[in-house]
């Protein structure tokens, strides 16, 4: 079973009203540890960092929202159906403890679930990483999709394919991606997937870490489940925060 646990982050900034897959694997088939492999680095002594992201900006109603994050860079994500916010954590836990936690949480058809508290069809956050290169960053990330859709309770693991790395640009600078395919992922409520996609996409970050990873996470073959069209429409909407 996977657990979603979200928690709310006071922003002073907001207002109160407001290249192809190269190689593909099979994750292994035990549950990977708790914690990355690679130690965790500070942040080197002058880089710029930022406590809160910047304000969301305004945009028209029915407009996609671009959402900002600590790392100057932003994502977008369409109006209907998201609560697109970028003062929100989230992140998943199990057993051994916590598997991932992102930031700036925009999250779609939140509540679809009744059975699962905070449940969503899919969701788009962000974190950091230091003294780490993009590839390494986002391949370990990427691995984790295995304990998040595994069943704690049971120690069922679900079928994990990684596809990648694929290389592109993030407004002018290297970026690296990885795709886990999720599959027979065990059933844990009547509202479970079978199958899901879990993205990582590692970039430099311009400030709060040396490298950004978006994660975009989402179900597969439910109703009203995102489409690849939308799945690459956030990662391409990717790119530096203008001020």
């Amino acid at each position: 079973m996977f657990l979603l646990v979200v928690t709310w982050v006071g922003n002073p900034y907001l207002k109160d009203d407001e290249a192809n897959a190269a190689q593909a694997w099979t994750a292994p088939t035990t549950v990977p540890p708790a914690t990355s492999t690679t130690p965790v680095a500070p942040l080197p002594p002058g880089f710029p960092s930022m406590t809160y992201p910047p304000p969301m900006p305004e945009v028209p109603e029915g407009q996609p929202q671009p959402v900002p994050t600590k790392f100057g860079l932003t994502y977008t994500v369409p109006s209907e159906n998201w609560q697109a916010n970028n003062d929100m954590v989230s992140g998943w836990s199990d057993a051994q403890g916590a598997i991932a936690t992102y930031g700036a949480t925009s999250r779609y058809r939140h509540h679809y679930c009744p059975e699962i508290k905070g449940a969503s069809l899919a969701k788009v956050a962000a974190t950091g990483r230091n003294g780490i290169d993009l590839d390494t960053a986002a391949r370990e990330e990427v691995l984790k999709a295995q304990r998040i859709f595994a069943d704690d309770k049971t120690g069922r693991t679900p079928n994990v394919e990684v596809r990648g790395p694929n290389a592109l640009e993030v407004s002018g600078r290297p970026a690296v991606r990885y795709t886990a395919v999720v599959t027979d992922i065990p059933r844990t409520s009547t509202c479970s997937p079978q199958q899901a996609e879990f993205d990582i996409i590692a970039t430099p970050a311009y400030a709060s870490a040396e490298v950004m990873l978006l994660m975009v996470e989402h179900h597969v073959g439910l109703e009203d489940a995102l489409t690849d069209a939308d799945i690459e429409n956030i990662v391409e909407s990717l790119s530096k925060t203008e001020q």
